[in-house]
């Protein structure tokens, strides 16, 4: 069972320097090339967790609408724990478009949507004013089964930070469920933590359902009559390169931000005892404040790879521990 956040936990109970650093067979090399030398970048595989390219990789920076990658499997989390599913609606509140920092050109005051099309616009079109929603919807349902009042942005947030902190990402602090910084202080990120959430999220197939698709119809719900809307995934590399998700950001704090996963064939591999055994070959790559998101972020994939090739071939060595993701 996908473990969550210790509120969520009791729902479960209840129902149940600048340069680029290239880690290559334990040795640290140089590389220069396509990398930009302001962004923060990491790359690692989802299955070993070992990191192949790192640049910057713990320096905290604003993240932007990555935040939301923490908001939906909070979301997803909660619908799974409380039992209440993704089917539920969900009323755009009164503040949302005051506090989201970006109008939606899709949301409204008053509209119904259903949580799974709320996480679609949250995560293909990196709506705030759904990722706001679902924070007051998924808040206010926490607050009263514990039985108490209090801000339900802020409780969902309070889940946000726990779900960080659960999975490693000791340099994380959200601020708010969007990510825009328009609030006081700041929050802000790492590329190594936006990693280690990465991994936790991509590791749920409905996770990666919502974040794979290049476009999608949604329901809102106006004045009690159905209106579609039509989200087209902001990811541009949607498809290319095996590429399948996760998300991208961009503000005026963060620059461009992308994170992206990519999964190659698995392989079978024949054992002195007759047995097999699969190898499965998954890469992220986070990149945060560059210039050309997507294209260093396709660059670097193919880095990876390369980088991991070589190291499977000698045999996957890991002499340093602080080449493997929990320890970087």
């Amino acid at each position: 069972m996908t473990s969550v956040s210790p509120m969520l936990d009791v729902l479960f109970s209840l129902a149940r320097p600048t340069f680029l650093t290239l880690v290559l067979a334990g040795q640290a090399l140089l590389a220069v090339g396509g990398i930009q030398a302001q962004s923060a970048v990491l790359v690692v595989d989802a299955y070993n967790r070992k990191v192949h390219v790192a640049n910057q990789g713990n320096q905290k920076r604003p993240v932007g609408g990555l935040a939301k990658i923490v908001s939906t499997m909070v979301a997803l989390d909660w619908a799974e724990a409380s039992k209440a599913g993704v089917n539920v609606l969900a009323t755009v509140p009164e503040y949302a478009p005051r506090i989201a920092g970006v109008a939606s050109p899709d949301l409204q005051i008053g509209d119904q949507i259903t949580i799974r099309d709320l996480i679609y616009a949250t995560m293909m079109t990196s709506d705030n004013v759904a990722a706001i929603t679902l924070g007051h919807f998924v808040g206010n349902d926490l607050l009263a089964r514990l039985g108490k009042g209090g801000d339900p942005l802020a409780e969902f947030v309070k889940q946000m930070n726990a779900l960080a902190s659960r999975e490693g990402a000791k340099g994380t602090r959200f601020m708010n469920p969007h990510g825009y910084e328009n609030t006081r202080p700041l929050g802000g990120s790492t590329a190594a933590d936006i990693a280690r959430v990465a991994l936790y999220a991509s590791a749920r197939p409905s996770f990666r359902f919502y974040t794979n698709q290049r476009s999608r119809k949604i329901t809102v719900y106006r004045g009690g009559q159905p209106v579609q809307v039509t989200l087209v995934n902001t990811n541009q590399l949607l498809g290319v390169d095996r590429i399948d998700g996760i998300k991208t950001g961009n503000t005026p704090a963060s620059g461009g931000c992308v994170v992206i996963s990519a999964e190659r064939p698995a392989n079978v591999s024949k054992q002195a005892d007759g047995s097999s055994v699969v190898y499965r070959h998954r890469m992220v790559v986070v990149v945060l404040g560059s210039g050309n998101p997507f294209g260093e972020a396709r660059s670097l994939l193919a880095q990876g790879w390369q980088v991991y090739d070589q190291w499977l071939r000698v045999g996957r060595p890991v002499t340093d521990r602080r080449q493997m993701l929990s320890d970087f």
